[in-house]
C-alpha cells in the first residue's frame, strides 16, 4: 500500500486509497501530501444525468406524499393509542402515582 520512494534526497510515501483508487505522494517527514492522482471517471451523458435527476426528483415527491398522508393520520393514530391506554388504565387495579408522593 506504501511504497518509499528512492533515488531522492527528500523521502516520499506513494498511497492509494482503497476506496477511490486515488494515488497520493506524501512527504515522509511532514505529513503533507505532495501530489494527488485522481482516476478518471467514466462521465455520464447529459441524458443519462438529465433522466438521474429526473428520477431523484420523483422519489422525493412521492416520499414527500408519503409523508403528509402519514402526518394526516398522525392524529388518529394518537387518539387511538390515547383511547388504548386509558382503557387499560381503567382496568388497572392500582392508581396512578400523585406528582405530591414523588418528594
Amino acid at each position: 500500500m506504501a511504497a518509499q520512494a528512492k533515488g531522492s534526497s527528500e523521502e516520499t510515501l506513494r498511497i492509494t486509497c482503497p476506496c477511490c483508487r486515488t494515488k497520493l505522494t506524501v512527504d515522509a517527514a511532514s505529513g503533507e501530501i505532495l501530489l494527488e492522482e485522481r482516476p478518471k471517471r467514466s462521465g455520464l451523458s447529459w441524458e443519462d444525468a438529465l433522466q438521474a435527476g429526473q428520477q431523484r426528483s420523483a422519489e422525493a415527491e412521492q416520499q414527500f406524499r408519503r409523508n403528509i398522508e402519514r402526518e394526516r393520520h398522525a392524529d388518529e393514530l394518537l387518539e387511538k393509542k390515547f383511547r388504548e391506554a386509558l382503557k387499560k388504565a381503567d382496568k388497572s387495579p392500582t392508581p396512578p402515582p400523585r406528582i405530591f408522593d414523588l418528594d
